[in-house]
């Protein structure tokens, strides 16, 4: 009985999904691109023809500094869930963290490792 509000959730988001499937394939454009079937990466089809294509390293910093800035955001939560418990030592502990991720943030920027100029 514990379990009932999980699965509750599990139910209404599993009916959401497939109804949201179901109104895209009915309401969606019937058009057949060229391309369609395709898998892209960053806009650049994988089929290229020549085996040794250039691929801006832009793409891979971009993706890494994401990465990175999501997995330090997600070490926060566990901090806000005992906020109450570490009292000012975590809390200090805390913003250390979080100006070290704005360094971080800032020498990216300064670099332009965030500009989208590939």
């Amino acid at each position: 009985m514990e379990y009932l509000g999980i699965f509750i959730f599990f139910l209404i988001a599993l009916f959401v999904g497939l109804v949201f499937s179901l109104l895209n394939d009915l309401l969606g454009p019937k058009t057949k691109e060229k391309l369609e079937g395709y898998p892209y990466e960053c806009g650049v089809p994988v089929y290229d023809p020549e085996a040794r294509g250039v691929f801006k390293q832009g793409y891979y910093l971009l993706g890494i500094s994401l990465i990175l800035f999501d997995i330090e955001v997600a070490f926060l939560f566990p901090w806000v869930v005992v906020f109450k418990e570490v009292g000012t030592y975590g809390l200090v502990g805390a913003l250390i963290f979080i100006f070290i991720l704005t360094l971080g943030l800032a020498y990216e920027w300064k670099k332009g490792a965030l500009k989208w100029q590939f």
